[in-house]
């Protein structure tokens, strides 16, 4: 069994409308024409230092690291290019120190962190296959663009504007009675709803927002730590998307998406689908126009309703996972890489595949489980999804099927093989002990015969909440 931390951190966001003073949105105007001032000059340097000519360039993966580049390179850049200024000064900035530093600057470093990674993946792509994306050979690129622009974040238009200015607490942070709140650089604020219940959670951050209606809105991160429960109880899951099954347990248990809950799905998807049909018809009206923004104000409320319903139901397979459970394992889902075209799979098969992921999204189910498991103080240990079903369950044999194949009898055992029983206990058993790990056994070969330097770590095949 691995050594687990001795606590799990359960953090949320919870969303508050502001009463906007003058004095507010003077203050917040004033930030956000900086954030908006600086993002294009700081996206144009990290595509020109880190873009497409420069992958194989270090770049800072833990948040200590981006605190360094934004603090000792980029905010001395900024200063000297915007304000003729050699050390910093708020006052002329218009912004403090920590919110341009630790929150937005953090945040768009780790935004192009992930737009590099798509990057770093698309440069891999032949050369044919990256002409076939730039002509929308396969439908996923109707824009056109070119491959290394694929997942890239977009400038800021003479039109556009950010909508957020975040506050790290500091300790500064503080609910001062039902509707008040301190909070960093600001001061007191006021909020229209009764915040006195979380008035002894700790606080991480604090975001001021303004919506699309104009209107102001406090959104303030909470964290609670909890002590981590005695593992007694402990199961895999094997993620499917076969009949709107979503799980297949080590116990041999199944959790089905509920029918009439997929049904409303569909149907709310089908009227959403109506709208952007009948919108992309009337290509004359411009996009201020009435009916246009009628139609996408009824989209939005479709998506949402949608979302809800099904976020709902996550939420109860959720529970299900982890009442009985004090450990639960589970693939590291990645529904970019399902979404992936495989070479053998027609276009049916993969717009069928793209439709159940709009609807079963595992990515999502995954969060909710993890946020769930943290509040509880239980454990959910995410493991690398290399040959889970493809590895018979207790040995090394390998049988590769096809993933219409539910059953097959073991060419090496006798064996009968369910293939989401037997991808649930491996999660499981790699779960609690990763040198097992068919991935790591294959590495550890191949470091033996000279072929690679350094097996993979165990621990890396694993992730811990």
């Amino acid at each position: 069994m691995i050594k687990l931390p001795k606590t799990t951190e359960y953090i949320r966001v919870r969303r508050y409308r502001l009463v906007a003073t003058d004095d507010l949105v003077a203050k917040f105007e004033r930030n956000i024409e900086v954030e908006n001032k600086i993002y294009n000059y700081v996206l144009r340097y990290l595509e020109k230092t880190y873009g497409v000519k420069h992958l194989t360039r270090p770049y800072p993966k833990t948040k200590k690291a981006k605190i360094f580049l934004a603090k000792d390179v980029l905010i001395p850049k900024i200063l000297k290019t915007f304000y003729g200024l050699d050390k910093w000064n708020g006052k002329k900035v218009g912004i403090h120190s920590q919110a341009l530093r630790d929150e937005y600057l953090v945040s768009l470093l780790t935004n192009f962190g992930e737009y590099r990674k798509a990057l770093i993946s698309a440069s891999k792509m032949s050369k044919q296959d990256k002409k076939d994306y730039q002509n929308n050979l396969h439908g996923n690129n109707p824009k056109r663009k070119p491959w290394y622009r694929k997942g890239s974040l977009n400038y800021l238009r003479p039109n556009q504007s950010k909508r957020c200015v975040s506050l790290p607490a500091n300790g500064i942070a503080k609910i001062l009675s039902a509707h008040f709140i301190k909070i960093q650089d600001y001061g007191t604020i006021q909020v229209v709803e009764n915040i006195k219940n979380m008035k002894n959670v700790d606080i991480v951050t604090t975001k001021i927002k303004r919506k699309a209606d104009g209107n102001f809105e406090l959104q303030i991160v909470f964290k609670t730590v909890n002590k981590r429960k005695k593992v007694i109880n402990k199961i895999g899951a094997d993620w499917n998307m076969k009949n709107n099954k979503t799980w297949h347990t080590s116990k041999n248990e199944e959790l089905y998406l509920d029918k009439d809950v997929s049904d409303k799905a569909d149907e709310l998807e089908d009227k959403i689908n109506k709208l952007k049909s009948q919108k992309d018809l009337i290509t004359w009206l411009p996009r201020n126009s009435k009916r246009i923004v009628k139609w996408n104000k009824e989209i939005r409320y479709l998506n949402s309703k949608r979302s809800h319903i099904l976020t709902d139901e996550y939420n109860k397979m959720a529970r299900k996972l982890l009442s009985k459970n004090d450990l639960v394992a589970i693939e590291n889902l990645d529904a970019k890489e399902m979404r992936k075209r495989k070479k053998e799979s027609s276009k049916f098969q993969n717009k069928a595949k793209n439709r159940k992921l709009a609807k079963i999204k595992p990515y999502e189910m995954e969060q909710l489980i993890i946020q769930m498991a943290n509040r509880l103080g239980k454990t959910v240990i995410l493991v690398d999804s290399y040959k889970t079903s493809q590895v018979e369950y207790g040995t090394e044999y390998q049988e590769k099927h096809s993933v219409d194949d539910r059953e097959w009898v073991s060419k090496y055992t006798g064996k009968t093989i369910k293939r989401d029983l037997n991808a649930s206990k491996n999660i499981l058993a790699w779960a609690l002990n990763p040198k097992e790990h068919i991935k790591y056994k294959e590495s550890l070969a191949l470091q033996k015969e000279g072929k690679i330097k350094k097996a993979i770590r165990p621990q890396n095949l694993i992730a811990i909440n």
